[in-house]
């Protein structure tokens, strides 16, 4: 059995989709709802300067029990300070450092040479052990599915230096496809087997579940996640989606250990839009409101006779219900069924 980790950033890069901020409030009662599931660590978002970010960590102490809280940090040592003292406080928490993986935003957004990268990560990590935090620390290489070898190969060998084996290469502006992700990870799946890889795919050409799945066939063990695939831009790999792949596909079925039902998230996404008084897109998989909703005679025809000839995943398993829609496409039986009402 495989044991596959679930880190869910709902609240923090989720949100960065137009439409999906959240309150204090809504966070600290998904907070409960996730620590409910069986999820490796939740990420809060940030710890700023501002009140309602730190009056959001301190609220949520009591919430998160013994679940494992993380808050995403920047190579700043300010930040560094507000992240230790509000994560300190957690029985379980991460601090999730943000770190350069690429060479456009090594030159371009951080106007950065190697060198002074590399002072920065380490002067970064010195502060975290002066400030003597006891928690896990994480590293995201921004972007670095489109840095180079020699950069990646870099910044996690500093970083390995420092003792921090848990590393997520992310894949921010969505630029991997399947086969490249599956080469990438693979590439350093084997030079660094004692490192804990982790994902981060953005959806900018709608593949961030399919490369999250071949990240998973390389060897990775944490996938980064939002409900309902929300983020910025076209979205983040979708939660739900990836769990259903490995509940219910052939090569994944039955393989995989301590994956959250599928039912439990459907729920939870069905909880979160409607906290948020939105609705997913209807032709969104699983949780759309055509996901299970059909128009064509051929199909319909089918489905009335043996549901599984044209439904993958029962509906009914997921609280949810078989649809038919009438139009000039469908079944001469339902038409005349809805003719006749």
């Amino acid at each position: 059995m495989k044991n596959i980790r679930f880190f869910d950033t709902t609240m923090r890069d989720g949100e960065q989709g137009i439409g999906y901020l959240l309150t204090t409030q809504q966070k600290l009662t998904l907070l409960q709802k996730l620590s409910q599931l069986n999820i490796a660590v939740i990420e809060l978002g940030m710890v700023t300067a501002d009140q309602d970010s730190q009056s959001l960590f301190e609220q949520a102490i009591d919430t998160a029990g013994d679940q494992n809280v993380a808050a995403l940090c920047r190579l700043h040592e300010v930040d560094i300070q507000l992240a230790v003292k509000a994560l300190s406080k957690f029985r379980q928490s991460t601090l999730n450092l943000l770190c350069i993986g690429s060479e456009i935003h090594l030159n371009k957004k951080m106007g950065m040479s190697a060198f002074e990268a590399g002072a920065l990560l380490d002067n970064s990590l010195a502060a975290i052990r002066d400030a003597q935090y006891a928690g896990n620390i994480y590293a995201i290489l921004e972007d670095s599915t489109r840095g180079s070898e020699t950069l990646l190969h870099e910044q996690i060998q500093r970083l390995i230096k420092h003792g921090i084996k848990d590393i997520c290469l992310a894949d921010t502006v969505g630029a991997m496809t399947p086969s490249s992700s599956y080469a990438f990870f693979s590439t350093f799946i084997r030079a660094y087997p004692d490192v804990r890889f982790s994902t981060h795919f953005h959806n900018d050409l709608g593949m961030a579940v399919a490369n999250t799945i071949c990240a998973i066939d390389a060897g990775v063990h944490e996938v980064q996640v939002t409900l309902g695939g929300i983020g910025e831009r076209c979205g983040n790999a979708s939660f739900e989606e990836v769990v259903a792949i490995l509940s219910h596909c052939e090569g994944y079925k039955g393989q995989m250990d301590t994956i959250p039902a599928l039912k439990d998230i459907v729920d939870l996404c069905r909880f979160f839009y409607q906290i948020l008084g939105r609705e997913p897109n209807t032709n969104k998989p699983i949780i759309g409101a055509n996901a299970f909703l059909t128009c064509a005679g051929i199909h319909q025809s089918a489905i009335l006779k043996h549901p599984e000839t044209y439904e993958f995943i029962n509906p009914e398993s997921l609280g949810m219900q078989r649809g038919f829609h009438i139009n000039r496409l469908s079944s001469r039986k339902l038409k005349q069924c809805s003719a006749d009402l």
